[in-house]
């Protein structure tokens, strides 16, 4: 297409813009695709930003996937740069009608002389499915619109002679059309009657050789240098009709995949088209699975609004996960928005949400009204109860795609295959009692009456990959707990600083100040210099009279040293040649072990989230190549390859099972090589000696496989997490009680893991090995 033919001036021709239009020219024409032109618009545009056609077609690219605001955005980007056209004012009524602003697209067009009929688009791009929507907008803006558009069916690359003609009208006046007249809005007047017929009459073949494209993108000259891996990408991406070829693995970060994962999210796109049970055992990347299917959707424009439902404790993982692996940014439940303007909040595009909160009977009503392309439910057994408030709320929610993950599906009895097979197939069964007649074995609920039967039912809705078929073997976890006894000091310190919290939660101060208690108390475990800042910040805050507080912040500046840094220096002098990450959670912390290092010698690199992209960067590899030593904040080598490094100390113990368990993921993960060693450090008296001692005695949590832990934990937090429920218990005021508060969570979390390992034997007996990717 010439860009004459836009009214636009012509532009000295640049070669990627050619390849890029030539692709949008093939994506347009092709049937059988009928959105995802955006996330190719977008591309276009950052690879060639000031071409005018590609702004162009951009500006087409939004407006045929309903996103007129971007639409908008292009159009003003090429009003501004280049000289005023039809055309252009033409796309700009159509964006504002799409929007239902349809007065101020008829004003425009008046401005501009054109009330009466449009202009003949001489080279729309499309073919006749594309000029079909132009025409039904068009009837929407004027009272009689007529189009004739002529469409290349081949790129210039391999050009044929044809060239086919057609015709769309609109066949009566769009006020004799409607039933009713418009009714005012806001923007104009709202039209709530049906559209006009369109006639259609066009004669029109397409044929294209994909092959013989691809060469041809190959081939075009490159002047510049660089284009080609740009023909590559956009050659992948344009003939990507299918699911066959996946997209989301050229944006995917810092992740090995594994060939049952990728044959996975194929079989979710394809075969079960994106409502599916994700059952794989634990620690074979589920969440890695569905991650690759929302990128998938993403980039197709297949998907806009996602809600992504998981256990508390897990929140924050799967934040990190989308952002740093798959470049997804989401809002959460953690955020202050939700508490701030809870309407706003639901209305975002993309929300992790955990299942305590959005199952409440406000949050809920709000989702209740919402649209979603895509539903993940983490953990979704949790779900599995018809009568509980999670299934009636996943139920409820209006979702085109629904991802269920869940390495044990099964918890209790074979009602629960009933309800998820609900869920991913409305009205498969009329009754539950009928697929208990078929299913189910009378008066024994966990045994099925026709196991073979009802596995041919499951792999219609489920994909369930083993260990064993995968072939993963990951090498010895080793963990072992370093406590160490503080100075009387320090330990008097310590003491004093829980009596005046308890004291302050006693007089009424718990829900207010409950984040700052927990920082409090967790800085107090990590180091002196932590617990020192953290109280003058909160002294500060708390204004004059605060003196305890104040000479607390004192008493703590003046200690210097905590007791566990010289067992950290003599864990780094057992084996000086074996890299170490210590993981750190205050940067007090950080600042005083670094002077530290420094003093004794010992080469260190740091990383933390202040860091820039390239400091990041050479402090992964100055730890790679050069130094021993790595100190990280929690966000250490997030999404990146840290597996040449086999040993890990936890300086700082964190109160979340699940971010303990991130820790250990950087290292002990697939790739891994070598056996891994994790020391814990705690000082004796202490919430964290609490938190190790449940976690290990309780659910022998460094035994568990990666990933395990939140199935467990969702199985025993309810409407609060786990750091909650242990706050809850050191501030409890007598030391009866705190025993007693301690010893329910432990018993809660044992519970939970003998209830995980019976549904462990009861999924594996109902399925084995038979679902898995083939």
């Amino acid at each position: 297409m010439a860009m004459s033919s836009l009214d636009i001036p012509q532009l000295p021709a640049q070669d990627a813009s050619r390849v890029w239009a030539d692709a949008f020219y093939e994506a347009y024409a092709d049937p059988r695709r009928t959105t995802g032109f955006l996330a190719l618009a977008e591309e276009a545009v950052r690879a060639c930003p000031g071409a005018p056609e590609i702004l162009y077609l951009a500006a087409t690219a939004a407006l045929f996937d309903e996103h007129p605001e971007r639409a908008l955005v292009f159009l003003k980007r090429l009003s501004k740069r280049y000289v005023s056209s039809p055309t252009l004012h033409l796309l700009h009524a159509l964006a504002l009608a799409q929007q239902n602003k349809l007065a101020p697209a008829r004003a425009l067009l008046e401005r501009h002389g054109m009330s009466r009929v449009p202009i003949a688009m001489r080279s729309f791009p499309g073919g006749p499915a594309r000029g079909k929507w132009l025409a039904d907008r068009l009837a929407v803006v004027f009272g009689r619109a007529s189009l004739v558009q002529r469409h290349r069916t081949t790129p210039r690359v391999a050009r044929k002679e044809s060239k086919p003609t057609f015709k769309v009208r609109a066949v009566e006046p769009l006020h004799e059309a409607l039933a009713v007249p418009p009714t005012p809005g806001p923007d104009g007047p709202v039209i709530a009657a049906p559209l006009p017929k369109i006639d259609v009459d066009i004669p029109f073949t397409l044929e294209f050789d994909r092959a013989a494209l691809s060469a041809a993108l190959r081939q075009v000259p490159d002047p510049r240098g660089g284009a080609y891996r740009l023909r590559e990408q956009l050659a992948h991406f344009s003939l990507a009709q299918g699911f066959d070829e996946l997209l989301c693995l050229s944006h995917l970060r810092g992740i090995q995949t594994l060939w049952h994962q990728v044959e996975t999210v194929r079989k979710v796109l394809k075969q079960f088209r994106g409502r599916v049970l994700l059952a794989d055992e634990v620690g074979l990347g589920k969440t890695v699975e569905a991650g690759m299917v929302l990128k998938e959707y993403l980039l197709r424009g297949m998907v806009e609004r996602v809600l992504i439902l998981v256990p508390a404790s897990l929140v924050g993982q799967w934040r990190e996960e989308l952002e740093t692996k798959f470049d997804i940014p989401c809002l959460t439940t953690h955020d202050p928005l939700l508490r701030d303007d809870p309407d706003r909040f639901w209305r975002q595009p993309r929300l992790i949400a955990s299942l305590a909160a959005a199952r409440r009977r406000e949050h809920a009503e709000r989702l209740s009204n919402h649209s979603f392309d895509l539903v993940i439910v983490d953990e979704a057994h949790h779900l599995c109860d018809r009568t509980s408030r999670g299934y009636q709320l996943l139920d409820a929610l209006n979702k085109r795609f629904l991802l269920l993950l869940s390495a044990t599906p099964v918890q209790n009895d074979l009602t629960e295959l009933y309800n998820v097979l609900t869920l991913l197939k409305p009205g498969i069964f009329k009754t539950l009692k009928e697929f208990r007649a078929a299913y189910v074995m009378p008066g024994k609920p966990r045994l099925p009456a026709n196991p073979e039967r009802l596995r041919e039912l499951m792999r219609s809705a489920m994909i369930r990959n083993t260990r064993a078929v995968v072939a993963l073997r990951l090498p010895r976890r080793h963990a072992a707990t370093v406590r160490v006894e503080a100075s009387a000091a320090e330990q008097h310190a310590y003491r004093d600083l829980a009596a005046l919290a308890r004291g302050l939660a006693a007089a009424g101060g718990h829900g207010r100040h409950r984040l700052a208690l927990h920082h409090l108390l967790g800085a107090a475990g990590s180091s002196p210099a932590a617990a020192a800042a953290a109280l003058a910040r909160f002294a500060d805050r708390r204004g004059e009279g605060e003196s305890a507080w104040r000479a607390l912040a004192e008493r703590w500046t003046s200690l210097g040293k905590g007791a566990k840094e010289a067992a950290l220096f003599d864990l780094l002098r057992r084996n000086p040649a074996e890299k170490k990450i210590v993981f750190v959670r205050y940067r007090e912390t950080m600042a005083h072990l670094a002077d530290l290092l420094d003093d004794a010698g010992i080469r260190f690199a740091r990383f933390e989230g202040t860091l820039s992209g390239p400091d990041k960067d050479a402090a992964i590899a100055a730890f790679r190549d050069e130094v021993p030593v790595l100190i990280s904040t929690e966000s250490g080598g997030e999404g990146r390859n840290l597996q040449f490094c086999n040993t890990l100390v936890n300086f700082d113990v964190p109160w979340n099972p699940m971010a303990i368990e991130q820790r250990i993921g950087r290292i002990d993960r697939i790739g891994q090589q070598r056996e891994v060693f994790v020391f814990n450090l705690v000082t004796r008296g202490t919430v964290e000696e609490q938190v190790l001692h449940i976690l290990e005695e309780k659910i022998s949590m460094f035994e568990l496989v990666v990933g395990e832990i939140g199935a467990i934990l969702g199985g025993a937090e309810e409407e609060r997490d786990f750091a909650d429920l242990i706050l809850d218990a050191w501030l409890e005021a007598s030391e009866s009680a705190r025993a007693e508060a301690f010893e329910s969570i432990g018993s809660r979390l044992d519970q939970a893991r003998r209830r995980h390992e019976e549904a462990k034997a009861l999924d594996e007996a109902l399925f084995g090995e038979d679902f898995e990717t083939s």
